[in-house]
């Protein structure tokens, strides 16, 4: 074993112990370059390890693969697009580049475990991390920060029931497949409700939308961005690796991913508040989601990977056009209208990437949809694939409103410029879904890669 097997795991504990040290220091432009330094490092080696083809493991410790590889890079990423975010819109920064760093150190962990033990405290690390963020966020968030942590409590307790339950029957926690039987399947059935509360998965989700609404927009960004993200990293290993012979539990994601589609569409077209509404619209993206997961191939896991990879840079930067007019005090639907004769770049961003989560051509959202309903349908279940095309056509309903408000002329203009940091993270965000939309064969073959890792 060589010293440089050690580096994935020295990268973040040099991030968590820099914001330590920097934090005593005090300064705001300091411990923001730190991490933008640490966080680039950290999704280099990523990008490296991919091109690469790394594949190795610490015993006891963690796996470096295509799959793991391949959220440490979405997570570092996105955990640099938030950091800007905050460092703009948090009232203490210092603080909050302290506590994102503990919780990027689980959200890696969880990416790169070898056993349910160690994404059950990966999860334990990202996920008390995110109840402080929630709480530092904005004076009116200690309801939303309470409701995050009675879910995330609820998260790690079934989901530790479950790892007994597995334990029980198998005598392991290794993350390896186990031959079928009543308990294992109850225990497939546990691991489900467990993570889909931190994906988002209906029905374990029903706080969700008030976590959302009640914190400031840079921590909904992480939450909705990031932190689901895990959810989904961890909901993918445990049932491709270790449940992958039972039918059964498929067939119960194919059933949620139904039931969270329609609740988190239907629901929207309701709200008149826009960040509440975007919470639902992240219900129904993780519906999506669940499809590729539900068909168990490696073509759907790589779809649900890259719709994975699309939403988190759609999420990111429509909520940074929200926190932009958060701090304008425009909040709901209404108050977007003008919002093309305020800022032009903003209305226009904003556009382009709902019509991304839409799924219209040309953006990562319609290549990560078509991935997905494709798998379905060489899967044999066309059922599945339509179900998703009819929410698509539902999403457009609330989606709609967002973009005709921003359209729509109001009576006296209010020039609005915006700050180098919110502009930086929403054209970053653009760019990929553009780029990406249109050439998606890199990020294709990235996922690809990690979806058939899987069932080697």
């Amino acid at each position: 074993m060589s010293y440089y097997d050690y580096i994935p795991l020295l990268l973040p504990l040099i991030l968590v112990f820099g914001n330590m040290l920097i934090r005593l220091v005090n300064s705001k432009r300091a411990q923001l370059s730190f991490n933008i330094a640490m966080l680039f490092i950290i999704a280099a080696y990523a990008a490296a390890g991919i091109a690469m083809g790394f594949n190795f493991s610490v015993p006891n410790a963690y796996t470096i693969n295509p799959y793991s590889l391949f959220f440490a890079l979405l997570f570092s990423i996105g955990m640099l697009l938030v950091n800007l975010l905050a460092f703009r819109y948090a009232s203490d920064y210092n603080d909050f580049a302290l506590i994102g760093s503990f919780a990027l150190l689980g959200m890696l962990l969880v990416a790169a475990s070898t056993s349910i033990i160690a994404i059950f405290i990966g999860l334990e690390l990202a996920s008390i991390p995110s109840v402080f963020i929630i709480l530092l966020s904005k004076r009116e968030s200690v309801e939303s920060a309470a409701k995050f942590f009675v879910m995330a409590s609820i998260s790690i307790a079934v989901f530790s029931f479950a790892a007994v339950i597995l334990y029980g029957s198998t005598g392991s926690f290794a993350i390896s497949s186990y031959s079928t039987g009543a308990a294992v399947a109850f225990a497939a059935i546990l691991f489900i409700a467990a993570l889909g509360m931190d994906s988002s998965i209906f029905p374990f989700n029903v706080l969700i939308p008030d976590v959302y609404e009640g914190a400031s927009a840079y921590a909904t960004s992480m939450l909705g961005g990031i932190n689901k993200k895990m959810g989904f990293a961890a909901l993918i290993q445990i049932m491709i690796l270790v449940f992958i012979t039972d039918s059964q539990a498929f067939l119960l994601i194919a059933i949620l991913s139904v039931l969270t589609m329609f609740y988190g569409n239907i629901t929207a077209i309701l709200q008149k508040n826009v960040k509440r509404m975007l919470a639902y619209s992240s219900i129904s993206q993780a519906g999506y989601i669940l499809i590729g997961i539900a068909v168990s191939t490696p073509s759907g896991i790589a779809a649900s990977l890259f719709q994975i990879f699309s939403h988190m840079f759609l999420f990111i930067g429509v909520l940074a056009i929200i926190a932009w007019l958060e701090s304008r005090n425009r909040t709901k639907i209404d108050d977007y209208i003008g919002l093309h004769e305020d800022n032009k770049f903003a209305a226009l961003a904003l556009s382009i990437m709902l019509f991304s989560m839409i799924g219209l051509p040309f953006t990562t959202g319609f290549v990560g949809k078509f991935l997905i309903f494709l798998s379905a349908v060489n899967a044999n279940m066309v059922w599945l694939a339509v179900i998703g095309i009819i929410n698509s056509v539902i999403s457009v309903f609330y989606y709609a409103k967002i973009i005709i408000a921003s359209y729509t002329s109001k009576a006296v203009p209010k020039k609005a410029g915006m700050d180098t940091q919110t502009k930086t993270v929403i054209a970053v965000c653009l760019i990929i879904t553009v780029i990406f939309g249109i050439l998606p064969q890199p990020v294709i073959s990235i996922a690809s890669s990690a979806g058939t890792f899987l069932f080697h």
